[in-house]
């Protein structure tokens, strides 16, 4: 008899865990998918009660946000902010990880927490001293100040997270390279970097995503010309209405960059995230 209930009981058991991860991922899916599909819809559906499943789809909330708000010089010059704040951040932030994983000197733990206050320190409270600076430097309404800042606040999160991949690496290789005549650099580039690099690339990825999506310092520190598409598209929220409409379609927009490679490469971003989690 225990040999029949056993089975149906794990059966039922498993059946039940995977109709909760199910629903709970819909759960977390189908705002997203709403947002998608609003965004393809024309303005009489958007408002209809009860809501509209099936509906005739339109781009003329996607022409509109490209007509009305210059989209495309936005999503250019978040490109650019990407692209350079990224770099910075990897470089100096993969520098001084490899520093405070492999060098024994005194004040380490405290300059690492240091370095993590700075991730702790709410943006809105330096938006105005940087505001200040940015003005008396010339450097008001142009990428390299966007850039720079979002590199500062990014940084630490690269160093602690490169940090405890280069940890785990053995040491007793890069002594192999130095008793063979590598100098740090060498080693760095030639062996440290290559075996992290799942790491190194979620490190990246997340750090992307993060000025991707910065709306405070790109706000408050950018003119007409580099106004980035998170504070393009927040435009069409105005005070007493909301463009529904062109608001899904920047969102769509703003998204679809991070979602669509995210698909691709889960499985190497997530191997990148618990690298040295479990010990051997």
């Amino acid at each position: 008899m225990n040999t029949r209930t056993g089975p149906i009981g794990t059966f039922l058991k498993s059946l039940g865990v995977y109709l909760i991860v199910v629903s709970i991922t819909l759960l977390f899916i189908f705002p997203y998918f709403w947002m998608i599909i609003t965004a393809f819809k024309p303005p009489k559906d958007i408002r209809a009660i009860p809501p509209k499943i099936l509906f005739t789809p339109t781009l003329d909330n996607f022409d509109g946000l490209i007509r009305e708000f210059f989209i495309l010089p936005a999503i250019k010059n978040s490109v650019i902010v990407v692209l350079m704040a990224t770099s910075l951040a990897i470089i100096f932030g993969m520098l001084a990880s490899y520093a405070l994983a492999r060098f024994q000197f005194r004040g380490k733990n405290t300059i690492a927490l240091d370095v993590l206050s700075i991730r702790m320190v709410p943006p809105i409270a330096s938006a105005i001293p940087i505001y200040v600076i940015a003005l008396r430097t010339g450097l008001f309404n142009t990428y390299w100040m966007l850039a720079l800042v979002n590199a500062v606040f990014n940084i630490p999160l690269v160093i602690w997270v490169l940090r405890v991949f280069v940890e785990e690496l053995p040491l007793s290789i890069e002594e192999a390279a130095l008793v063979d005549g590598c100098s740090r650099l060498r080693i760095l580039w030639s062996i440290t970097l290559p075996l992290i690099l799942p790491g190194l690339i979620a490190t990246t990825i997340l750090t992307s995503i993060f000025v991707w999506n910065e709306f405070l310092f790109a706000n408050i520190l950018t003119g007409p010309e580099t106004k980035t598409l998170p504070v393009v598209i927040a435009l069409s929220i105005e005070t007493r209405r909301v463009s529904w409409g062109i608001a899904t379609a920047g969102g769509t927009l703003v998204s679809l960059p991070i979602v669509i490679p995210l698909v691709f490469i889960q499985r190497y971003l997530v191997r990148g995230l618990t690298f040295g989690v479990v010990k051997a």
